[in-house]
């Protein structure tokens, strides 16, 4: 037994690594634990053990795609519900098979975050680079590129590999540090985020008039003051003329109104002023939820637009991450090239049930992305109802894995949405360095660590303690 632990051991830290996803909310501990996956995977033999790294991080990882889909589609679909977890824990682990050596590992990542594949784009190690290369851009996906190239090689012993991962890690250090005493990136001052709780109509008329008269006391009670307004993805489901007309005569002088609707076959957002409703979309989303809104076998639901543009609005350069293309690596791949200067995510999580860990995955992607290119967040969010994904992470813990899972939980609260991000940062350079380190060469010590973290037990030097998290995460969301 202990012969199996030994060698087998990266396959629970890689379930680990899946959980921190689900414990760690909206906060960057899922995008940092994503950079073990490869680094696990680089010094396996074989191709079934790499494979079943990937597939226990996939597989915890993915376990919100269950609730997703009976909240979406109705309770009375749990075999589409677990299937749909299993297809997608699966096909995002087989590529992770190849040999690590020779680009296999780079390939792996690259197949896993581009389309086809990246349709799904669950988990991506690519969130990484925003943790560690704050404000980078692509220099950022470069430094990340080169840590999974050069790690294989860096395990084998090729000193040259050692070195240039070293020389990234320190520059990933230097910048976080940066980070630390530049300002924050912050949305415009004038601009809001609407959050609104609506249920789809569902066909119903007097349930849709209901909704949009809904939506637009949202955006009138909340939007006091801005001069642009941000809606929820689809939070219409139609943009008729009349549709058009009843919004165009709601909103105030002087603002801007930017709608999710489903129009022409598009997940789209509409800009709407006093008088004046745009019949044409100003944003289309480039990737949808396969399965969802989104079934190529079946011509009339939505269609993915592949690239969405940057528009100009207010003196600003506006990308709208769009629902499912927060978790998509490719779809912030375009908004990289396009450099806007303000993101505002749209997401309509109606189908969220208490405790789900999806729009907490959602929330923590678009963080890490809109760290890499220094932008500030506009957020805008449609729930039925609250969402504590840590609390729901602490009552239900797998039971041989509980005092781990706490741990997570604890350390995740560190790191959750109320905290400073300026502070955040030194400690997320630090463990640059810690978690390669830790996990190859001593992987107990690491799990002893992070338990300490957790417990506030912190003796070890290396341990990292609760003051150096500081004290809120602010301005880079609307409320």
């Amino acid at each position: 037994m202990r012969r199996v632990l030994a060698s087998e051991w990266p396959i629970p830290v890689a379930a680990v690594a899946g959980s921190a996803w689900l414990s760690g909310g909206s906060s960057l501990l899922g995008p940092l634990a994503s950079l073990g996956l490869p680094l696990l995977i680089a010094g396996r033999g074989t191709a079934r053990r790499r494979f079943c790294v990937a597939l226990a991080y996939y597989a915890v990882g993915c376990w919100p795609i269950v609730s997703a889909v009976l909240g979406y589609w109705g309770e009375h679909h749990a075999v589409m519900a677990w299937s749909a977890w299993a297809a997608a824990s699966l096909a995002l682990s087989i590529p992770w098979a190849l040999p690590p050596g020779r680009g296999g590992l780079l390939a792996a990542l690259l197949l896993t975050a581009l389309p086809p594949l990246g349709v799904i784009g669950w988990l991506s190690p690519m969130n990484a680079a925003g943790v560690l290369f704050p404000g980078g851009g692509w220099v950022g996906v470069i430094g990340l590129l080169l840590l999974v190239a050069l790690w294989p090689a860096a395990v084998n012993g090729h000193a040259g590999a050692r070195i240039a991962i070293v020389g990234v890690l320190a520059g990933s250090i230097v910048m976080n540090l940066l980070a630390v005493v530049s300002p924050p990136a912050l949305m415009p001052q004038d601009w809001g985020g609407a959050q609104t709780h609506v249920h789809p109509g569902d066909g119903n008329i007097l349930a849709s008039i209901q909704n949009n008269q809904r939506i637009i006391e949202a955006g009138l009670r909340q939007g006091v003051g801005a001069r642009v307004v941000v809606f929820p993805e689809a939070v219409l489901p139609d943009w008729y003329g009349g549709t058009r007309s009843q919004f165009a005569a709601a909103v105030p002088p002087g603002q801007v109104w930017l709608l999710g609707v489903q129009t022409n076959g598009r997940d789209a957002v509409v800009r709407v002023k006093q008088g004046d409703a745009d019949p044409v979309p100003v944003a289309q989303a480039a990737g949808l939820l396969l399965g969802g809104d989104w079934q190529p076998w079946n011509p009339r639901t939505l269609r993915p637009a592949w690239w969405q543009r940057v528009f100009a609005l207010d003196g600003q350069r506006v990308w709208a991450a769009i629902c499912v293309e927060q978790v998509q690596p490719w779809t912030w791949l375009e908004a990289l090239c396009q450099r806007p200067t303000v993101i505002f995510a749209q997401s309509n999580a109606w189908w969220a049930a208490p405790g789900s860990a999806a729009p907490g995955i959602q929330d923590a992607s678009t963080r890490a992305w809109a760290r890499l290119m220094g932008v500030g967040v506009v957020m805008a969010v449609n729930r039925i109802a609250s969402i504590d994904v840590v609390g729901q992470a602490e009552r239900t813990p797998p039971c041989r894995a509980k005092r781990f899972t706490t741990s997570l939980s604890r350390a995740s609260n560190l790191l959750s949405a109320d905290r400073s991000l300026d502070s955040v940062v030194t400690s997320c350079g630090v463990m640059a360095l810690f978690i390669p380190t830790a996990l190859l060469r001593c992987p107990r010590r690491f799990i002893d660590t992070i338990y300490q973290i957790g417990t506030g037990n912190c003796s070890n030097p290396t341990c990292l303690d609760e003051r150096e998290f500081g004290a809120g995460l602010r301005g880079t969301t609307a409320n």
